[in-house]
């Protein structure tokens, strides 16, 4: 009977153990959902009220990207879109635009491109192959011709002004070789591309870049014309400068080595001389030297000109044979990388090009 009792109270006894557990583990999955939820409200709270993922800083709707072929348009780009772009200059500025051609890979990243800034006038000859392939890819790049509405020069104008007209008007309106090429025969095409050269021009290409800027990217139009009003006001004070130094110059001619700068000749009613002029092949021979010697010192110059891109081998031949000096007349198709890290952009080299013909000119 005492067996009996003792059983009852043991099998008693585990059942009032095992309601006990349950309470426990009841009580235990409680509290871990109750601590859970507190921490998920503190969370809540916690986070900034309006913040999405979505616009976070890495999701920031990217910058249009632009392109540009030579340097002259990058560093007016560059002023005119700012920080508002993301700009980037196609050919290398070592490179001779002429003959420099565009990789696959330089093609691939046209076509990510949300827009193309050429020069024109034939400065870019494998433009067409660009055309093509960014038609081909349907890519989105939205092309544009800087040179769009500007009158252009040819390189091989020929001199039809009459004695009473060159009377007239004091000067020769084209820059002029000395010895004239038929237009077929130039290999760059029928006009000259070195717009830039001429303050008003480039201020007609600073137009044509902020009109573009203004098209893939609207929102920014209030920044982009205040940007192109600094830039046009800057080439309107560089027109000025030179109007104010030929105004005052002895002579009107000045020499070069290679006939970049009709347009700026065109513009202040000045005459380029160039050497490669004289030239029935890559350099002068001795007789056409002997011709542009003869013609240095008839003219009474004093210094040849010769671009730091080129070798100033010729330029510093005549300049010897002639008794004269040098100096550096600088195109602007680039810039090296000297340039770069002293801080030079377009206005300052073009100022120093200014400098540079007021002594030769001597104004």
């Amino acid at each position: 009977m005492n067996n009996k009792r003792k059983q009852e109270k043991g099998v008693e006894w585990q059942k009032r153990m095992f309601r006990m557990l349950k309470k426990k583990s009841f009580w235990s999955v409680f509290l871990s959902c109750l601590t859970g939820l507190f921490f998920l409200t503190v969370c809540m709270g916690c986070r900034q009220p309006g913040v999405s993922p979505a616009l976070t800083e890495t999701n920031t709707p990217a910058k249009p990207i632009v392109y540009t072929s030579i340097y002259p348009l990058y560093d007016f780009t560059h002023q005119i879109g700012g920080n508002k772009i993301n700009v980037r200059q196609l050919v290398p500025s070592n490179a001779e635009p002429h003959d420099w051609e565009p990789t696959a890979k330089d093609l691939m990243e046209l076509q990510k491109a949300d827009l193309f800034i050429y020069n024109g006038a034939g400065m870019e000859p494998w433009l067409d192959k660009v055309s093509a392939t960014l038609k081909e890819a349907n890519s989105n790049c939205f092309l544009v011709d800087a040179s769009r509405g500007i009158n252009l020069l040819k390189w091989a104008a020929e001199e039809k002004k009459t004695k009473k007209e060159a009377q007239e008007t004091g000067y020769e309106q084209k820059a002029m070789t000395l010895e004239d090429k038929s237009e077929e025969e130039h290999e760059h095409g029928l006009y000259d591309p070195h717009i830039w050269l001429d303050p008003v021009r480039a201020k007609q290409q600073a137009a044509n870049i902020k009109e573009a800027l203004v098209k893939i990217s609207p929102k920014n139009k209030v920044i982009f014309t205040s940007n192109y009003q600094h830039l046009a006001a800057a080439l309107d004070e560089l027109d000025g400068q030179f109007k104010a130094m030929v105004k005052n110059a002895g002579h009107k001619e000045f020499v070069v080595v290679d006939p970049a700068f009709a347009y700026l000749a065109d513009r202040y009613h000045l005459k380029q001389v160039a050497v490669l002029g004289f030239c029935t092949e890559g350099e002068p021979s001795p007789g056409e030297m002997q011709k542009l010697v003869d013609f240095v010192r008839q003219r009474q110059i004093k210094y040849i000109f010769f671009e730091e891109a080129y070798s100033p081998k010729v330029a510093q031949t005549l300049a010897q044979e002639a008794k004269v000096q040098t100096l550096t007349l600088n195109a602007v198709h680039g810039l090296t990388a000297k340039d770069t890290k002293t801080g030079k952009n377009y206005l300052k080299v073009m100022k120093q090009n200014l400098e540079n013909l007021k002594l030769a000119l001597e104004a």
